[in-house]
């Protein structure tokens, strides 16, 4: 459930600790540096980018102009983002999705929360419309320069590869936005921890490390509540979605490098990793495991001229592990979305009476991989709604009565499909007969 949540190239760094305690996130104070400590930051911006520039091996092309933001400077440019890449329209298709999942509450207010959560996250932020890259005006001195560091990659990426072909990515493709945004966050992550031993006198080949991605999965985050209330209280699906690209996208990168070089990396960018997947398990990128393009059955036909298609996307292995985790221990979750082969989800929603369905074809690597994620999904929804399944229920087709509807899971060989809330058993056997006409590419 990636859903467009990036909301500024920005470094939202919480909670990014490493076991080997060479770095550690920005804490934002509450009290602005005084102006004598930002000229001295802002002055080391050149000094900074060249010894990025040799970590990452990348040629400066121009120099980066650099200058200071607010909280209310940083949250006007959140919201401009916001409504540049989401319209109203889109938060409300996206909110309406996450409740009828049961990823949030029907009354939760996703594009405030996510004013909110960016605000108290972005310890700064480049831009590459303009070249530019701002700096939080409140954090401490000593944190300051691993953030510009971390910055000052976006900048030399952007000078590379062009970031800005970024900005405008395909609707209802957001498990393939997902993994480009992790590849660009990823690194920018790596090299500032390099920055950061560098400073420090340390010569180590991160390469050499356990995954860096499962590091920073194993941390210890209780003081997270303290230092990033607004992140710690965030519903699962957008902190997950908010700390992949940094988590996973460092793993992945780390990877890449073990198994090339930085130009392999370089290719990347031309190349770019197709899925979530890809970045899950790196081995899948460098061999091109490409994921299956599910062209899903329009099911307005099967609903009547009543209903609506309100979003579609897809959910990707990432997207899968977080719906299932909801409901189920995320140890189970991984092991039941790592088989994913492809995915296409759609909601529906009465124009009349406001009724939402949510249908999703999803294909598997293997038979054992679809049994897997049928289990699991099952599992999520009798734990979800405390429901039984019904007498008619079978291994391969179960169907649950819930308070907000029929739900079905069916399997066919490697394939799984899904319906949330059918109003009676005869709409279901529309649904689900149509929703078998979707293809495979």
């Amino acid at each position: 459930m990636q859903k467009r949540l990036r909301a500024c190239a920005a470094a939202a760094l919480a909670s990014v600790v490493l076991a080997t305690s060479v770095v550690s996130a920005a804490l934002q104070s509450a009290a602005s540096i005084s102006k004598t400590d930002a000229a001295a930051a802002l002055s080391a911006t050149d000094e900074i980018l060249k010894v990025v520039s040799r970590l990452r091996g990348l040629e400066i092309k121009q120099a980066v102009k650099s200058g200071l933001k607010t909280k209310d400077e940083i949250e006007q440019a959140v919201i401009r983002d916001l409504d540049e890449s989401t319209s109203p329209e889109e938060f409300d298709a996206m909110q309406k999705t996450f409740a009828k999942l049961g990823l949030t509450k029907k009354d939760f207010r996703l594009r405030e929360y996510m004013v909110a959560l960016m605000r108290e996250q972005v310890a700064g932020f480049y831009e590459p419309k303009t070249g530019e890259f701002y700096l939080a005006a409140w954090l401490p001195i000593s944190d300051q320069k691993r953030v510009i560091a971390h910055e000052l990659v976006h900048a030399l990426q952007d000078q590379h590869f062009d970031l800005r072909r970024f900005e405008k990515w395909p609707k209802g493709d957001s498990d393939a936005e997902l993994a480009a945004h992790a590849l660009v966050e990823g690194e920018a992550t790596l090299v500032m921890i390099q920055y950061d031993l560098d400073q420090q006198g340390i010569r180590l080949d991160l390469t050499k490390l356990p995954s860096l991605a499962n590091t920073m999965l194993d941390q210890d985050t209780d003081s997270d509540a303290k230092n990033y209330p607004v992140l710690a209280s965030a519903p699962k699906v957008l902190r997950e979605n908010l700390q992949f690209p940094y988590i996973y996208g460092a793993g992945f990168v780390q990877s890449v490098l073990k198994s090339g070089s930085w130009q392999t990396l370089n290719n990347g960018y031309t190349n770019l990793p197709a899925s979530s997947e890809q970045i899950i398990h790196p081995e899948k990128f460098l061999t091109r495991d490409n994921p299956v393009k599910i062209e899903m059955a329009d099911l307005l036909p099967a609903l009547g001229k009543s209903w609506k298609q309100a979003d579609a996307d897809v959910n990707g292995e990432f997207g899968y592990q977080v719906l299932l985790a909801e409901f189920i221990p995320k140890q189970s979750a991984r092991t039941a979305a790592a088989g994913w082969g492809g995915d296409r989800y759609a909601l529906y929603e009465n124009k009349e009476t406001s009724a939402l369905i949510v249908a999703q074809y999803t294909t598997w690597d293997t038979a054992n991989d679809a049994r897997e994620f049928f289990d699991a999904y099952a599992n999520r929804t009798e734990k979800r709604y405390g429901a039984a399944r019904a007498k008619d229920s079978t291994a391969q087709l179960r169907v649950y009565e819930t308070g907000e509807g029929l739900v079905s899971i069916e399997m066919r060989g490697s394939d799984v499909v899904i319906i949330e809330g059918a109003q009676d058993r005869e709409q279901l056997q529309r649904l689900s007969a149509q929703l078998w006409q979707s293809k495979k590419k």
